[in-house]
């Protein structure tokens, strides 16, 4: 019984194949391929229900009804000719009496609405990636954020007029450069940042610490901690992170500090194998030290002196009769540098 049943399903495929003229236009041949899918229970749309002012959307071989007026979408089992009588009626009453030629025209009409809305998205895209890009630049520059709005977009907009022409002058104003814009571009690119850094760190499991506290020029204490991590097949190392001490700086405080980051970001001390910091006071106190804290909760960190601290150290108790020998070198560096 199958194969009687597939036989009148090919005959009948390969007779909607015949009945198909070369002179059909694109939507009839497209209503054709719709009308003549072989699942069974699906309804399909025919091209006369544009005189209803339905088209179709979705996949071909289960369509779905769609109002050209009012864009409204239909279940597959509306798609019978009373069901979309009904809709034009009791939703657009008015349009009711209109040919078919009104629709057709109103959903050539759409479908550019669409295409144009396509089109003005990617632009919006390019925009947006430009405005990255110029935001990038700023930030590695150290410039103020105004430079942008100010300086950039009217040297761009001059520059591409004079050498493409007013037209392509119009589609560079279109960038945002706003200085409020590139602070949020610069703080949007630090946050995806660091959490590539936080996420690479904890698939490497375990890392190492480099802390130091300073003054800035108003006077607020900043604790900054560079973090080492292996990363694939290379050891990386970054910048981790630069945050206030409100309070003292105490080595409890840069403690809570540093925890309340790693707790945030998903890290764990004990996963911390080494901890290098300059020996001050705060750092390497023996009962409130930051070290002393740090190995209350992992008693196998590798706690290491700064080799840059410590040369500062012996260049400050270094013998007068050094004191030339340490110039020639630090001229000697200097002149390879340059």
């Amino acid at each position: 019984m199958d194969k009687f049943l597939k036989r009148k399903e090919l005959d009948s495929e390969q007779n909607s194949e015949q009945d198909e003229s070369p002179s059909m236009s694109g939507d009839q041949k497209k209503a054709k391929m719709v009308s003549s899918s072989k699942f069974s229970g699906t309804r399909q749309y025919s091209e006369s229900y544009i005189s209803f002012g339905f088209t179709f959307t979705g996949d071909a071989k289960k369509p779905t009804p769609r109002c050209v007026v009012c864009g409204e979408k239909l279940s597959n089992s509306a798609m019978v000719p009373s069901k979309l009588k009904r809709h034009l009626q009791t939703k657009h009453p008015s349009l009711q009496n209109k040919n078919a030629d009104f629709f057709v025209r109103l959903r050539e009409n759409t479908e550019k609405q669409a295409t144009f809305m396509r089109k003005t998205t990617k632009v919006n895209e390019r925009a947006l990636k430009a405005s990255y890009q110029v935001a990038e630049l700023i930030a590695k520059s150290k410039k103020s954020h105004t430079v942008a709005e100010k300086l950039i977009l009217p040297a761009c907009k001059a520059i591409v007029e004079e050498m493409l022409g007013p037209e392509a002058a119009k589609e560079i104003a279109k960038v945002p450069l706003s200085d409020n814009t590139i602070s949020r571009r610069i703080n949007d690119m630090s946050a995806d940042i660091e959490s590539v850094v936080l996420e690479k760190i904890r698939i490497s499991e375990k890392f190492a610490l480099q802390l130091d506290e300073s003054t800035d020029i108003s006077g607020h204490a900043q604790l900054l901690a560079n973090v080492r991590f292996v990363d694939g097949d290379a050891i990386r190392e970054n910048f981790f992170f630069c945050k206030a001490l409100p309070e003292k700086t105490t080595g409890e405080e840069i403690f809570r500090v540093t925890s309340e980051y790693l707790e945030q970001g998903g890290l764990k001390w004990e996963n911390c194998t080494s901890v290098c910091t300059d020996r001050a006071a705060a750092m390497v106190g023996r009962t409130k030290g930051f070290v002393s804290r740090v190995k209350e909760r992992n008693p196998d960190v590798i706690v290491t002196h700064c080799f840059l601290h410590r040369e500062a150290l012996v260049a400050e108790t270094l013998p007068a009769d050094l004191v030339p020998v340490l110039d020639d070198v630090v001229r000697m560096v200097n002149f390879v540098k340059s």
